[in-house]
């Protein structure tokens, strides 16, 4: 597989959308120069970029690696879904303008939803929904179960879309380039609402161990009833618990780090109440069933190994450190480990990781907390584990506090090449 940058690759998987609207473009002629065609390359466009970020809905383990992160992924399925819309919004408008340069009362036929003609019909369903649901899923405060609900939903804007394009089609090569990357993307949105996120999908396990390591986290051992999931330090996977006699599940899967060295075939995870999912997890039993999918992300890339590192951690984040440490080589290049935490009693891992790195003489455990330190810096950072420079970073925690020290390590001249980060665990 090419290794290439994210960002290399969003453009890639954006010229691939754009190719409908290049092919009509260049059997356009002068056409493409009036509104009107300028109108018809942004349909394509727009067409071509919705049926590609649908097909970056998958939550395929190679898309993960290629993109380096879920996280990286769904970024890319964000900015050409964002691009689409935009480009929507610009079809109708030029189409508009354009009859309005020739003819006012063309202009205004075409601005209102005719039903009587299907292409203008279906293109304004389509534009109005994806209006609707574009302001809907942008919501930054609605509960998590729900904005599912709504972004699944926002199938119905595409199936709109659809519509409009088999009723607009002609023959030309062009349409027939974008019906079929069209279809491509009802794939990829059905493979991902009944393949993926079914709760029943996905390698069958059992709890076999509860441990309540705080009011608002619990620690799960579970055991695999069939195949077992092979996976690396540092990855996760989304995990659905099942229906049981004692305990009634949410239906959503959620993505959890795997915590367990990687040649333990029973699975470890941590899982603090942040939500309506998580919150229902607090009171899960021994003996209740869970699929899991994956493993995706990659903490500690390969080029890193064998260089000195700093891990950060923040509260629950720092158990995707608990796995690689257990694992790690007497000789392997010096760590430093900073956990950072609201007060001493919120460091519920700090323990686990001394017990852990106790015989690790490379291994140097730093505490950061909030209530006598403050918010971690680069400064307080360095005044615990010394200068940064030639040392590789791992960050995990919220996501808040993992962007705020990405983006002041960069200030700090610390190369991006050398700031890792879980790229996964988000929508």
């Amino acid at each position: 597989m090419l290794n290439l940058p994210p960002r290399l690759l969003v453009l890639v998987a954006a010229a691939l959308a754009v190719i409908p609207a290049l092919t009509w473009a260049c059997s356009a002629g002068a056409d493409v120069f009036t509104w009107r065609g300028f109108s018809r390359f942004s349909g394509f466009a727009a067409a071509g970029l919705f049926a590609v970020s649908m097909l970056l809905m998958m939550r395929l383990t190679w898309l993960d690696r290629a993109f380096r992160g879920l996280g990286h992924v769904y970024q890319a399925h964000h900015a050409l879904g964002v691009a689409g819309f935009l480009l929507l919004l610009v079809h109708p408008l030029a189409l508009a303008l354009g009859a309005f340069l020739v003819e006012p009362a063309a202009a205004l036929r075409l601005l209102w939803p005719d039903p009587s003609s299907a292409t203008v019909f279906s293109g304004w369903i389509a534009l109005l929904l994806f209006l609707f649901f574009f302001i809907v899923t942008v919501a930054q405060h609605m509960p998590f179960h729900r904005w599912r609900r709504w972004h699944r939903a926002m199938g119905l804007a595409y199936g709109a879309m659809v519509w409009h394009l088999v009723a607009a089609y002609r023959g030309s090569l062009a349409a027939g380039l974008a019906l079929g990357l069209v279809a491509l993307g009802v794939l990829g949105f059905a493979h991902r609402l009944l393949v993926e996120d079914p709760p029943g999908r996905g390698l069958r396990y059992r709890i076999t161990r509860v441990r309540r390591r705080g009011p608002k986290v619990v620690d799960l051992v579970l055991e695999p009833l069939d195949k077992e999931l092979r996976f690396e330090a540092g990855q996760f996977v989304y995990l659905a618990m099942r229906d049981s006699p004692d305990y009634q599940a949410c239906g959503e899967s959620h993505p959890y780090t795997l915590t367990g060295r990687p040649d333990d075939p029973c699975l470890h995870v941590s899982v603090k109440s942040l939500g309506f999912c998580t919150r229902h997890i607090q009171e899960v039993t021994v003996g209740t069933e869970a699929v899991v999918q994956g493993p995706f992300g990659g903490l500690f890339p390969a080029q890193a190994q064998h260089r000195p590192q700093v891990w950060i951690g923040g509260g629950i984040g720092i158990t995707p450190f608990l796995g690689r440490v257990s694992i790690l080589a007497a000789d392997g290049p010096p760590i430093d480990i900073v956990y950072c935490a609201g007060n001493e009693a919120a460091a519920l891992y700090l323990e686990d990781l001394r017990e852990l790195t106790r015989d690790r003489a490379k291994v140097h455990i730093h505490t950061m907390y909030e209530d006598t330190d403050g918010l971690p810096t680069v400064p307080a950072i360095e005044s615990r584990v010394g200068s940064l420079e030639g040392r590789e970073l791992m960050l995990a925690g919220p996501p808040a506090m993992v962007e705020s020290l990405r983006r002041a390590l960069r200030a700090h001249g610390v190369p991006a090449s050398r700031i890792h980060a879980e790229e996964g665990m988000a929508r």
